[in-house]
């Protein structure tokens, strides 16, 4: 198996602590970002490479700016 990059870590990490801050289940987020909550796991798990366009559904979903998002996720890179 492949070890998961320092930046889809921080990634996965950061979507987690936000989709939790909203009180916000895998399920809850897929389905309002239209994707599946096994993908969302992926992700949080740093199992996949999300697009870009992933990314923005799911900081839409949550109802943030996509800059906020990645503001959140640079300080968490950083760590």
């Amino acid at each position: 198996m492949r070890t998961a990059s320092p930046q889809l870590v921080a990634f996965g990490r950061t979507l987690r602590k936000a989709r939790r801050d909203r009180d916000l289940s895998q399920e809850a987020l897929a389905d309002e970002a239209g994707l599946s909550a096994k993908h969302v796991g992926e992700i949080e798990r740093a199992n996949k490479d999300p697009r870009l366009t992933t990314i923005l559904k799911l900081a839409h979903a949550m109802d943030m700016r996509s800059s906020d998002l990645f503001g959140q996720f640079d300080e968490r890179l950083g760590d």
